[in-house]
């Protein structure tokens, strides 16, 4: 089988969807990053030299593989996982709020054989948003390598994100710093990326978070796999205060290491932490449940969804282009 998949931009769940194809077939990957790549004629023959189409986001980079596919008729799975299928008015978040944006992501829905789910969240958001049937769409959770790990933990309370001016909603940023402020001697750590909103490094939006922080609060930024896994390790407690998530592989990476979740109950999340973590309304259940960790913490096995397995979402993927 070939496989031709379409992307705007490198991320870690792009990344391991590629390993996934690439070990389905023979892969061919477009990274749409600048403007001119929308006129590369080389798309012509990319489209009649592969089987398949997958395209994560249903988003301006997929309009020239459908407009080409349109001599060719080949099959398209569009994994439709966040921003693409969004419509967070309060936040101002989503690709479906906008009428122009909304009739071209919904176009493209219309032209692909199977739509791809990352969450049942997500499958809803597909098919109130995008206006999709949902016997279209087929629900593969997005995945990592799924590992268990029994430790020690210290006080600590970690979360993982990018940081831009957009996350600080989205992501529950804002109250990451409030729930700090109600610890004042615990140490709450933030690793991710400082970026712009196109995902460009820029330092601007960090610096204004940094004025208004706590002093227990610590920004790594960006830290390579070993020492992200190493406060995996180390916390006791991740939490996940945001607005809106079509999945969280954060949460997953966190859960794996046995970090206790806290998160918002929005969206994907009480889905994918279940029975595993707390689910929290407002500020006052956050303090409550931090407080009742923080007290009665104890080294017990999280049993995580086995469909969040990257071994599982590799076997969907097969079974989906053999249909």
């Amino acid at each position: 089988m070939k496989i031709l998949y379409i992307i705007s931009g490198f991320t870690g769940f792009k990344i391991n969807d590629q390993k996934i194809l690439e070990s389905l077939g023979r892969t061919t990957t477009i990274n749409y990053t600048k403007w001119w790549h929308y006129f590369n004629p080389k798309i012509i023959n990319d489209v009649n030299q592969n089987d398949i189409i997958v395209i994560w986001f249903a988003s301006s980079h997929a309009i020239p593989c459908i407009l080409t596919n349109y001599f060719f008729n080949k099959p398209i799975y569009i994994i439709a996982g966040g921003f693409d299928v969004a419509n967070v008015r309060n936040i101002g978040y989503g690709a479906m709020q906008k009428t122009p944006r909304k009739i071209i992501g919904r176009w493209i829905l219309s032209k692909a054989k199977r739509i791809i789910a990352v969450s049942k969240s997500n499958k809803n958001e597909i098919m109130i948003n995008g206006k999709v049937y949902e016997k279209k769409i087929t629900l593969i959770y997005n995945a990592i390598k799924i590992n268990s790990y029994l430790v020690n933990k210290k006080k600590q309370i970690l979360t993982v994100g990018e940081i831009n001016e957009e996350t600080i909603l989205r992501k529950g940023l804002d109250r990451f710093l409030a729930i700090a402020k109600e610890f004042p001697k615990i140490e709450f750590i933030h690793i991710g990326k400082w970026t712009d909103k196109k995902g460009k490094p820029c330092d601007k939006t960090i610096k204004k978070i940094r004025k208004i922080s706590p002093p227990n609060i610590t920004f790594l930024g960006f830290v390579k796999k070993n020492i992200l896994e190493q406060y995996y390790f180390e916390s006791m407690i991740y939490l996940q205060l945001s607005r809106h998530e079509a999945f969280g592989l954060s949460i997953v990476e966190a859960m794996t290491y046995n970090c206790i979740p806290i998160v918002t109950n929005v969206f994907a999340l009480p889905e994918i932490v279940g029975e595993n973590g707390h689910i929290i309304r407002n500020k006052n259940e956050c303090i409550k449940s931090i407080k009742k960790i923080l007290i009665n913490y104890h080294v017990t096995k999280i049993h995580i969804n086995p469909q969040f397995d990257i071994r599982y979402r590799k076997q969907q993927f097969r079974r989906l282009f053999a249909g």
